[in-house]
């Protein structure tokens, strides 16, 4: 079921990527983050991300992010990642993307991985979208494979307003800020 929606959001978006701007692969954004985790109530916090390309494919990823939680045990749950990215071209405007991080929640003194793969497109001078599945495991925690959707609407060519949406299979999540492309 997730490798169909991924496969035909793919297919819907190549017929529009001939209309459209460049892909950035160089971006700074801060956001707005809201968690709804199983296990405990939803949680609300600050996120900063980044990508800066390495040449024609390869790029490098990084974030952190602070959620305020109200439980007995810890009032902030704070998490960074460090990875790479590579990235080709699947049509006009639209490439296949994947990346791999090392996973650090500071909190609970936790590290693993994180890996996604997904399409990203621009769908028109001032909109791009993305869909990809992920997974991540830490460690002394179970893996939780997601699927997630993104968009960034562009004001000018390098500020733009970004959200993404991921379900996954211990959470639910989406944040939204503004992102300065470079």
């Amino acid at each position: 079921m997730k490798r169909t929606a991924l496969v035909l959001a793919s297919l819907l978006a190549l017929p529009l990527a001939s209309q459209a701007a460049d892909l950035s692969y160089s971006w700074l954004e801060a956001d707005y983050v809201h968690i709804n985790p199983d296990n405990l109530d939803s949680a609300d916090g600050v996120a900063i991300r980044g990508s800066g390309e390495l040449g024609a494919n390869f790029n490098v990823i990084a974030g952190w992010n602070q959620v305020n939680v109200d439980t007995p045990l810890v009032d902030d749950l704070k998490s960074w990642y460090l990875g790479v990215g590579y990235h080709t071209p699947i049509g006009d405007q639209t490439d296949l993307f994947t990346d791999v991080a090392y996973v650090k929640n500071t909190t609970f003194d936790n590290d693993g991985y994180g890996a996604r793969v997904g399409v990203r497109s621009a769908l028109s001078p001032k909109f791009e979208g993305a869909a990809w599945l992920g997974y991540e495991k830490l460690d002394r925690t179970d893996g939780n494979g997601s699927l997630g959707v993104s968009g960034q609407y562009k004001f000018t060519q390098n500020f733009g307003l970004a959200a993404e949406a991921r379900i996954a299979e211990n959470d639910r999540s989406f944040l939204i800020g503004p992102r300065l492309s470079f």
